[in-house]
C-alpha cells in the first residue's frame, strides 16, 4: 500500500486548462436539450455527464476513488471532467432532483458536488456552450438524460473522479 501523494502545484498550462471551466457564479440552473440535461451559463448550456461505473461500485459496496487517487497515467484523462459545483437557486421541474454530496476537502476540487437523482454531475473541459456533447466515453462517462434512473442508495460517501 502506498501513501497518498500531496496535491501538486498547478503548472501554468494546467491552470489555463482548468480556467476554461465556467466559474461557479456562471452556473445558473438546469435546462434540457432533447433528452439531455445541461447546466445553464451566460454563454449557453453545457452538457452534464455521469461516471457510469459508479452504479456497479455502489451495488457492490465499493468506493470509486477521486481522480487524485487514480494511477498517474489515468489522471490526464480524468482531469478533463470537473465535478459540477452545487447549484444554488436552481428552479424549474428538474431542480427537485438536484442534490449535493461532499468531496474531499483537501483535494484538488474540494467543493460540494451537484447530483441529479443521486448521480454526481460532471462538466467536460472541451465542451462549448450551446454545442453538442463531446465528452462521452463508452462505459465511462455518459451524458445525463432527464429520465435517467436514480443511482441506488449507498452507505458510502464521496464517490467519483
Amino acid at each position: 500500500m502506498t501513501a497518498a501523494h500531496p496535491p501538486r502545484p498547478l503548472s501554468a498550462a494546467r491552470s489555463r486548462r482548468l480556467a476554461r471551466f465556467p466559474v461557479r457564479t456562471d452556473l445558473h440552473g438546469l435546462s434540457v436539450r432533447g433528452e439531455q440535461l445541461h447546466v445553464t451559463t451566460p454563454r449557453g448550456p453545457l452538457p452534464l455527464y455521469r461516471f457510469t461505473p459508479l452504479q456497479a461500485a455502489v451495488l457492490c459496496g465499493e468506493r470509486v476513488p477521486y481522480a487524485a487517487e487514480w494511477p498517474e497515467h489515468m489522471k490526464l484523462f480524468l482531469y478533463r471532467y470537473q465535478p459540477l459545483p452545487t447549484l444554488t437557486g436552481a428552479t424549474g421541474p428538474h431542480a427537485a432532483h438536484l442534490g449535493a454530496q461532499p468531496r474531499d476537502p483537501h483535494g484538488l476540487r474540494p467543493w460540494d458536488q451537484a447530483t441529479y437523482g443521486g448521480w454526481p454531475l460532471y462538466l467536460f473541459l472541451h465542451d462549448q456552450p450551446g454545442a453538442p456533447a463531446t465528452g462521452e466515453v463508452t462505459d465511462l462517462f455518459e451524458v445525463v438524460l432527464v429520465g435517467q434512473p436514480a443511482l441506488p442508495l449507498s452507505g458510502a460517501r464521496g464517490h467519483g473522479p
